[in-house]
């Protein structure tokens, strides 16, 4: 494959079903099945780009549920004609049950992206290659992206099934087969191996015509991530160290501007274009979405989708930046409506393009960049070594692109003042992009900020627990999602404890 425009074409579906010994079974010869696909090198490009398109779909599918809505940084708007998001208005305001089936969608993605990354390992050996090398790539590809869905499950629900092997029939002993394994085996077995061989084999660039294509540069990422999530930071900052040919933007527009792809700032982003292929439709859905409802294309050219108002910022977040800051207006737009709807709706802007003459929204969606990875070396460096000048200079690169003034070590007095400081800069610099709930967690602050963002929200939104108690609303923070009512109910998994 030549361009990484082939993450979007549609995958030959995989009958995956099971084999009996009998002549009456033959492979069928008109379409692939999971006996005869996966035997040339042009097969395992189609079935890589299969595992690209889920990190897609799971990015602006699910991960950002998690990754801000579940946060201080981004609410909903309440539609009382269209109660159909109920279920996930109650995963935001923390009055979910077990039951609810939205904790079932990033579990069954990641798993979906797990069964075809194991596919691919399973098979790959058994394929020639004119250039071994191709091979060794291909894996490496395959293995980044199964760690990455890992890496998700943990951070999402703890404790899950660790699974090496295609899956092809129904199995009702699978819970006994693949126990939920700890948290701490996950990463040791499978997310720091699969990462740190992706490190070693992917390549430090690629060529203009494979762009989006994984690099080195992405494998350090995830794997600073892994590591500071497990309180790790000497050995994240080495990896992190280890970025080269990186840069920031001197304007932090260019950074989402569609018009400006792929800038010396990205690391690992989506690519969407619709030069690519119109015709499949494969575009930034995000803006649909996160559009309020009810503003038709006043906002998004594209219309607000009748779920709209999804992933919208906090007063919270919108009174977080000054008014000198210049990221605000990137990150968040505003329009004026009813009193009924609180006079004035905020809405995520980052994202926020449309094509009229395609009807596509272009913009690329960014999983890693490099303004993330100065963010967590000043933390690594922070941890390991305050007072560090060298964490003091990074954190302020990052607020002098911002139009804000520089922090000094006579300000930030100790360790925890640092600490505190690089992650309100976080929350400002990367809001919208799936890490403030994460960032939150794994420094301990997720209870006592969202206890506090309840008590905020509730004082602004009368809609807020319209279908529940008010007083229940963000009194219960739960750290961890359920594990799915399907895998518990259907296979016989336990429960995550405290649900």
């Amino acid at each position: 494959m030549k361009n990484i425009k082939y993450i979007f074409i549609f995958l030959l579906t995989l009958s995956l079903v099971a084999c009996k010994d009998s002549y009456l079974d033959v492979d069928p010869i008109d379409r692939y099945s999971y006996y005869n696909f996966l035997e040339t090198e042009a097969q395992v490009e189609q079935a890589v780009a299969g595992c690209y398109r889920k990190v897609a779909e799971i990015s602006t599918g699910q991960l950002w549920i998690y990754g801000d809505m579940l946060s201080d940084n981004t609410s909903y708007s309440y539609n009382p004609t269209d109660r159909g998001g109920a279920n996930l208005e109650n995963i935001d305001e923390f009055i979910a049950t077990a039951d609810n089936g939205e904790f079932n969608g990033l579990f069954q993605q990641s798993y979906d992206g797990i069964q075809r990354a194991n596919f691919i390992l399973e098979k790959i050996d058994g394929i020639k290659f004119i250039n071994p090398a191709t091979k060794t790539v291909k894996e490496a590809e395959t293995r980044f992206t199964r760690a990455w869905n890992y890496f998700n499950l943990v951070r999402v629900y703890g404790e899950v099934p660790i699974i090496f092997k295609t899956v092809i029939e129904p199995d009702f002993q699978i819970a006994q087969k693949y126990p939920r394994r700890p948290v701490t085996e996950v990463y040791s077995t499978v997310i720091e191996p699969d990462v740190k061989f992706a490190l070693e084999n992917l390549p430090e660039t690629v060529p203009a015509s494979e762009v989006g294509r994984l690099t080195k540069g992405a494998a350090i990422m995830l794997l600073s991530h892994v590591l500071i999530t497990q309180k790790k930071f000497a050995d994240a900052n080495t990896e992190l160290a280890k970025l080269k040919g990186y840069s920031l933007q001197s304007d932090y527009k260019n950074i989402f501007d569609p018009t400006k792809k792929n800038t010396s700032e990205s690391i690992f982003e989506i690519q969407y274009n619709p030069l690519l292929n119109v015709t499949l439709n494969v575009m930034n859905p995000t803006a649909t979405s996160w559009t309020p409802w009810g503003t038709g294309s006043t906002i998004y050219g594209g219309s607000s989708g009748t779920r709209g108002g999804l992933n919208q910022p906090t007063k919270s977040l919108n009174d977080a930046y000054t008014a000198a800051d210049k990221r605000k207006s990137v990150v968040i737009g505003s329009i004026a409506t009813t009193a009924a709807r609180g006079n004035t709706l905020l809405y995520m802007n980052k994202y926020n393009y449309w094509d009229a003459t395609t009807k596509f929204n272009p913009a690329n969606w960014i999983i890693y960049r490099f303004a993330d990875a100065v963010l967590l070396q000043a933390e690594c460096l922070n941890e390991t070594s305050y007072p560090s000048t060298q964490a003091l200079t990074l954190l302020n690169s990052i607020r002098t692109r911002a139009g804000l003034t520089a922090r000094t070590l006579a300000e930030l007095k100790s360790k925890e003042e640092f600490a505190q400081a690089i992650q309100d800069e976080r929350r400002l610099e990367l809001a919208g992009e799936s890490h403030r709930w994460f960032d939150l967690v794994r420094t301990g602050k997720a209870v006592e900020v969202m206890i506090a963002h309840g008590i905020s929200e509730k004082a602004q939104k009368a809609t807020i627990s319209a279908l529940s108690s008010r007083q229940t609303a963000y009194t219960k923070i739960s750290l961890l999602a359920p594990y799915p009512r399907r895998e518990r109910e259907v296979f016989g998994y336990p429960q995550t404890a405290g649900w």
